[in-house]
């Protein structure tokens, strides 16, 4: 599902296993490049650790930083991932709800069931469902960048992007990446993860969209000890005086339409 909005944000949900309360990503000038051996053995790190991962609750904060309008929003809010099933048959399941800053009502809402995407548009009072598409035979499951962080394997990131390791500390391990090809440049023209380097999991995420736009997801705060019911992540019942709406399947890489508000952009991530 090729949709900058619903896909990334899905994405850093999916991928906030990180420690119940990491440290502050604190500043510091850039460190010297490392050689690409060092990389790889951190990637295949973040690989293990990141198939550890069967449940969490995260708190959550992204920066939306609006070039053409010059603007930046604050949003907040939490995340709750579970795996349910083994082998083939398992299933990602996550919620994501998040809240302007300062504000009561709900902003942005995502449910997946592990076979479709629930999206909110509070603005149209619509839940629009997108379903999840099967990878073609013989193609693994990994069509969008949401993979690198859910399990992709290290070689396979490798392969769809050029990844330097841009610099690192004795708390964090800072990852540059650029997509090398058409279909992930639509998604997004470049992007740094952060990870920690206790638990080699995400601590934070920033990308920049093709438009300029640049958004900053923030993860403070992960519980994985915590109880994450499975009635959850069902299919949601729409407000009252809302509708569900089934969207147009897409095929495994199609493009969806983009989203009807601005693309979200923000900081960049601090550097130590």
């Amino acid at each position: 599902m090729r949709r900058t909005g619903l896909v990334l944000m899905t994405m850093v949900l999916l991928a906030a296993a990180a420690s119940a309360q990491a440290p502050p990503v604190p500043k510091a000038p850039p460190a010297a490049p490392a050689v690409p051996n060092k990389l790889d053995g951190y990637l295949l790190r973040w690989e293990q650790e990141m198939r550890k991962v069967t449940t969490f609750h995260a708190q959550l904060t992204r920066l939306d930083k609006d070039k053409a309008w010059a603007t930046t929003s604050k949003l907040t809010g939490y995340a709750q991932y579970l795996k349910a099933g083994t082998g083939p048959t398992t299933l990602n399941l996550f919620l994501l709800e998040l809240k302007k800053e300062g504000k009561a009502e709900v902003a942005e809402k995502i449910v997946s069931s592990g076979t479709f995407v629930y999206q909110f548009w509070p603005a149209q009072k619509e839940v629009r469902a997108y379903e999840i598409p099967r990878p073609m035979a013989g193609q693994p499951g990994e069509d969008n960048f949401m993979a690198v962080l859910i399990g992709m394997k290290a070689a396979e990131a490798r392969r769809r992007y050029v990844l330097t390791l841009h610099k690192e500390d004795k708390f964090y391990v800072y990852v540059d990446i650029v997509p090398r090809f058409p279909g992930d440049r639509a998604e997004f023209q470049r992007a740094r993860l952060v990870l920690n380097k206790d638990t080699f999991l995400p601590r934070q995420f920033w990308f920049e969209a093709p438009n300029g736009n640049e958004v900053t997801w923030d993860i403070p705060a992960v519980r994985t000890d915590v109880r994450v019911e499975r009635r959850n992540f069902d299919k949601p019942t729409p407000p009252p005086g809302w509708k569900l709406v089934v969207m147009p399947r897409m095929a495994p890489g199609a493009s969806a339409p983009p989203p009807a508000r601005p693309a979200p952009t923000v900081v960049r991530p601090a550097s130590r």
